[in-house]
């Protein structure tokens, strides 16, 4: 408002000046004007004294009636070698300050508007880098801060109600995914109590069981409640990352020993199909993040290929480090994505093609969730050589908060 003001009596301060300039300009070309034209009749009059003192009455009275004297003037001038074209009675000093006094007067005019038209454009940009700057906030997610510059115009005042709106519609979706979480904490709670109950009578009934048959039904009965128990702990992190209250911690550990642990679960099933797996390039590289969720994030892709590598096939995972980001490389030597089913691999409850009977398809969802709350990227595609391979890029700087 403070800036409105100055650029107003800038702009008032100019018009003014202007008008003064102009009136004493008026003025002194009047008195000029006068002084010039009195000066005129006195030297025709001294000369007409001093050559025909006698008729200087009778002249001086034809001269005030001004009956048909200018023409004859004319033609006196015209005898005697004084044509316009020829010689001006006007003298210089006079013409000089007639042109120069407007022209001094445009020129405080232009300078008045040029110093109002900078104020207003220092203005604009004030009030432009103000928007800029409370709208990198609100990117930055500080949505508590306010726009205190008065810009003064409709664009301000709509971004403000616009945030006012967004943070409100962010603290509900806040308050929700937390009621999200909470519910399903309690559900999960409430799932893994009858679970267990299950899974302990079925054990009980497997000792009694008196024939094979009855065992193998017994066996696959167990089979399906340790699977139903962990798919509600993968929905339980899912809700948890979604809500953003889970905790993961941000300490540096070694990228070669987590690895190891990813692959720790799948060993015996490895050797049971003959697959032979290597690690290159993950010694001596370090990583800032939380160990069991980036184990678990890796474990589920590990998971994925040993299911659709064949028996005696390969899977490697070669790592690389820059100064911007590490990079792990997981490919196997199985089959490859169907084409149709790579958009949508890291969709929840989404089966490609080659999908066990046991898959529910949030393995992947989950790692790649994970993956992005440590501030990374995973992304699958088809081996040149033949294959899937994912590749996951973990970027050195701080986590992303949500």
């Amino acid at each position: 408002m403070r800036d409105k003001k100055k650029g107003n009596r800038i702009l008032i301060c100019g018009i003014a000046l202007s008008i003064c300039l102009f009136v004493l300009a008026g003025g002194v070309i009047l008195h000029l004007s006068e002084t010039f034209i009195r000066s005129g009749i006195a030297d025709m009059a001294g000369a007409v004294g001093i050559a025909a003192p006698e008729q200087l009455g009778d002249i001086m009275h034809l001269y005030k009636s001004g009956d048909g004297l200018r023409a004859a003037g004319e033609e006196i001038l015209r005898q005697y070698g004084y044509g316009r074209d020829v010689y001006s009675f006007v003298p210089a000093w006079f013409g000089a300050a007639a042109y120069a006094i407007p022209f001094c007067i445009i020129l405080v005019m232009l300078f008045s508007f040029g110093l109002y038209w900078r104020h207003k454009m220092k203005e604009t940009e004030k009030g432009t880098a103000a928007l800029s700057g409370y709208l990198d906030r609100i990117m930055e997610g500080q949505y508590d801060t306010l726009l205190k510059e008065d810009t003064g115009s409709a664009l301000g005042d709509s971004i403000y109600k616009a945030v006012v709106l967004l943070r409100e519609e962010r603290e509900q979706a806040q308050r929700a995914k937390k009621n999200l979480a909470d519910n399903m904490v309690d559900l999960s709670h409430q799932l893994k109590t009858p679970a267990a109950s299950i899974g302990l009578t079925l054990s009980l009934l497997k000792k009694k069981a008196w024939d094979e048959e009855t065992k193998q039904d017994i066996g696959r009965m167990e089979g399906q409640v340790g699977r139903l128990q962990r798919l509600v702990g993968t929905m339980l992190t899912l809700s948890k990352l979604d809500a953003g209250v889970l905790e993961l911690e941000e300490k540096a550990f070694d990228l070669e020993e987590m690895l190891v642990d990813a692959v720790q679960p799948f060993v015996r099933q490895l050797e049971e199909k003959g697959i032979c797996f290597g690690i290159q390039g993950a010694a001596g590289i370090s990583l800032s993040g939380d160990f069991g969720w980036c184990s678990e994030a890796l474990g589920n892709i590990i998971k994925n290929c040993m299911e659709h590598t064949p028996k005696q096939g390969d899977i490697s995972i070669t790592c690389q480090d820059n100064p911007i980001y590490t990079e792990v490389v997981i490919q196997d030597s199985g089959g490859g994505f169907d084409e149709a089913d790579l958009p949508h691999l890291f969709e929840r409850f989404y089966r490609g093609a080659g999908s066990s009977k046991d898959s529910v398809g949030i393995g992947l969802a989950l790692s790649k969730s994970i993956i992005e709350k440590e501030n990374g990227t995973v992304t699958a595609e088809n081996a040149k050589t033949g294959g899937a391979r994912f590749c996951i890029k973990f970027y050195h700087c701080h986590r992303i908060s949500t």
